[in-house]
């Protein structure tokens, strides 16, 4: 084989990094799922990376009362046919990249909460803008519902685009997911349910965002009454991590960050 010179090689191919230069926590992905009030919400505000600029779709502000350097804004979606909630985000994360491209990005961490209820926003913007949906009246209201497959791949599309733009500021990204238990497709049938013992995320068809985490972590709170980390995978939920970390950690990032950094050390 013909002798090559690196350095050279790479003058023609932009945008590499080398291997050897990354660590696993220059920016953390972290996907955080559990039942609502297991601490998902705090673990992101007390313990994150500072600054944090958190996104709330679920209009529970005060949860995280009172957590150092936060900065928390609302995008509420009172209206199904009025989705400001999408458009006000959409123009948020453009002010971030652009203050990303200036250098002037004041932010460490940025978390969107929860995607749950996220995904609603979304696909109001959706039926408003494509029109797949049908419509009910009851009362005095009329309540849309999205209609074919067509409207889920194209909340997922939405989803997915925003979530590769937060990716590129190049910053820890944590978004929180509700769990719910697994459909079961083989026994599930038209009429009737049926759900295996494992956990997902809520709704279901949202698990496909999860593979573009480095990082996925599940909230609990044991059977002593103190909240936990899964952060490994088990019979009820495919946790994961790229740290060098416990299975079962306390409600820390930075503690288990610092953990990382101590076993890396010691060639752990």
């Amino acid at each position: 084989m013909a002798d090559y010179n690196l350095d050279e090689f790479l003058q023609y191919v932009k945008g590499t990094v080398n291997a050897s230069d990354i660590t696993k926590v220059d920016r953390i992905k972290a996907a955080v799922v559990g039942d609502p009030k297991s601490g998902k919400s705090k673990l992101i505000a007390d313990t994150a990376r500072k600054p944090l600029y958190l996104c709330d779709f679920d209009d529970r502000k005060e949860s995280i009362a009172g957590a150092k350097d936060t900065v928390i804004k609302q995008y509420l979606d009172p209206d199904a046919m009025m989705p400001e909630g999408w458009n006000a985000l959409e123009g948020d994360v453009a002010n971030f990249e652009w203050l990303k491209k200036e250098n002037k990005l004041p932010f460490k961490s940025f978390a969107l909460d929860s995607m749950t209820f996220l995904r609603q926003i979304a696909e109001n913007q959706m039926m408003k803008d494509t029109l797949m949906f049908r419509a009910y009246k009851v009362g005095n209201l009329k309540y849309p519902i999205a209609q074919g497959w067509d409207a889920v791949v194209e909340v997922q599309k939405m989803l997915q685009t925003l979530l590769a733009r937060l990716f590129a500021l190049d910053i820890d990204i944590y978004v929180t997911f509700h769990t719910k238990n697994e459909k079961d497709k083989q026994k599930s049938t038209k009429e009737e349910t049926f759900y295996t013992d494992k956990l997902t995320v809520d709704p279901q068809n949202l698990a496909m965002l999860l593979p573009k985490f480095n990082e996925t972590w599940r909230t609990y709170v044991d059977v002593d009454g103190s909240f936990k980390v899964q952060t490994k995978q088990d019979w009820r939920f495919n946790a994961s991590t790229a740290l060098h970390i416990d299975p079962v950690e306390t409600p820390d990032i930075q503690a288990m960050i610092d953990k990382h950094l101590k076993n890396v050390a010691k060639g752990k």
